[in-house]
Formats: C-alpha cells, sequence, structure tokens
C-alpha cells in the first residue's frame, strides 16, 4: 500500500502519507483513488480536526505515471475523456473534505501534480519549488489540469504555465496555489507549527470554516455561511437545562 494513516494528538491530527517516491510521486488512477479512500477515511472521524498530508521523498508529485501515456493514445476519445474525468473526480473528492489539508511541497510539482496541489486546502511551499506541465511536449493539452490553471491564473500565465514555462514558488504564492512559501531548511518546522495551530481551535470550528470557504466558492453566496456560522454560535441548551 503506497498510503498509510496515523492519528496523532488523540485524533485531532491525522497524517496522511503517500510513498511512491521512487518514481518522483507519480499517480495513476489506482494509487490516486487509494490516496482519496484513505484521506477520507481520516477525515471520517469526527475526531478528526486537520489532515497532514506527507509526500514521501524529494518531489510533491512527479506527474502521471508515464506508462499509461501508450495505452491512451492506442484507446479511443469516448475511453480517454472518461479516464481523465475520473481523475479530476477522484481529486474532487480531496477538494470536498470537511477538514483542511496541510501539506509540505518540496521539489518539483509536475503535470497531474499541478491538480492535486490545487486540491490541497493549506499547501506550504519550499522557496525552490518549481511546477511545470510538459503534456505538449508529449503532444497533447491538460485536461483537468489545463482547467484549474485557466481558472486560478491570469490568462497570459495560463497560456505561458500550459504551453511550457516552469513556475517559481513565488509565482505560485501569487497565484494563490500555496498559502506561504518558506526556506527549505525550515519547511517541516513551518508545516508542524500551522498543523499544532490548526488542531488547537476549538470543536468543530475548522470543519465550518471549510463549510464557508467551500460553499463561497461554488455558489457565489453568502447564504450557505450565515447558517454555518450560526450553528457554531448558538450552542445547544445542556441537557436537563430549563428549556
Amino acid at each position: 500500500m503506497s498510503t498509510t494513516l496515523e492519528r496523532e494528538r488523540g485524533g485531532r491530527v491525522a497524517r496522511v502519507t503517500y510513498d511512491n517516491s521512487r518514481r518522483g510521486n507519480c499517480f495513476d488512477q489506482a494509487l490516486l483513488t487509494e490516496l482519496a479512500d484513505v484521506l477520507e477515511e481520516a477525515a471520517a472521524d469526527p475526531a478528526c480536526a486537520v489532515i497532514r498530508l506527507e509526500l514521501a521523498g524529494r518531489n510533491f508529485c512527479g506527474g502521471w505515471d508515464t506508462s499509461s501515456f501508450e495505452a491512451l493514445a492506442a484507446a479511443g476519445t469516448d475511453a480517454v475523456a472518461a479516464d481523465l474525468r475520473t481523475s479530476d473526480e477522484s481529486l474532487g473528492r480531496i477538494r470536498r473534505l470537511p477538514v483542511p489539508v496541510v501539506a509540505a511541497v518540496r521539489g518539483q510539482v509536475i503535470g497531474f501534480g499541478a491538480g492535486l496541489l490545487a486540491a490541497v486546502h493549506l499547501p506550504v511551499a519550499a522557496s525552490d519549488v518549481r511546477l511545470s506541465l510538459p503534456e505538449v511536449r508529449y503532444g497533447f493539452a491538460p485536461a483537468g489540469v489545463g482547467h484549474t490553471v485557466a481558472q486560478a491564473l491570469p490568462r497570459a500565465q495560463a497560456y505561458a504555465l500550459l504551453t511550457g514555462t516552469t513556475a517559481t514558488a513565488a509565482q505560485l504564492l501569487a497565484w494563490g496555489l500555496v498559502a506561504r512559501v518558506v526556506t527549505e531548511t525550515t519547511l517541516d518546522a513551518e508545516v508542524d507549527e500551522l498543523v499544532e495551530s490548526l488542531a488547537a481551535v476549538p470543536g468543530d470550528a475548522l470543519r465550518a470554516v471549510v463549510e464557508v470557504v467551500e460553499s463561497s466558492i461554488a455558489t457565489g453566496s453568502p447564504a450557505a455561511a450565515y447558517e454555518i456560522s450560526a450553528r457554531t454560535i448558538v450552542r445547544p441548551p445542556a441537557e436537563g437545562a430549563d428549556r
């Protein structure tokens, strides 16, 4: 199994580790499904407030497993489009987790890795991180990652990145694809500190914050946020109290 789960701080923190480091942490659909399954398992525990996602080794993600490209090229258009939708739906499962995911981002973020990066709630990047989308060099256009980049970046920058320009950590921060940039030597300590500060937030407040942010992004309306906030403000009466 490439993905493991450990619980810390009495269950408040779930540490999920993905280790395909011998292949640069690349993914195929089976590995991506496994990661999404384990992340959902971690978040399903009511005690869990935050997930720390660890990508083992020197690189955050080496992209999609290139050994599958030849078979994809020989498949029909409908079959390939269905596969692309499936991988994007798996990333959607990560984006829709009810607790925030914090991840240290180091080394290279390649191709599909940009989609994974965008699915993480609070990615913290080392200053020497580089993101590249090499798909065009293989003769094809990115699908879900292309959509993510087009939505997140200014138009000209999206074209530049999708046609071969490499992005720096500073650019990822400016585009809102990472929460902060720190030195490589302090990366793990910074992530530890962030996870500890989130774990200290009382009750289910973090889950409520995730609901507010994600519902606001999805709908463009504050309607759901009013109800979510009200749930955190109004406390049910203590058992046995006068009603």
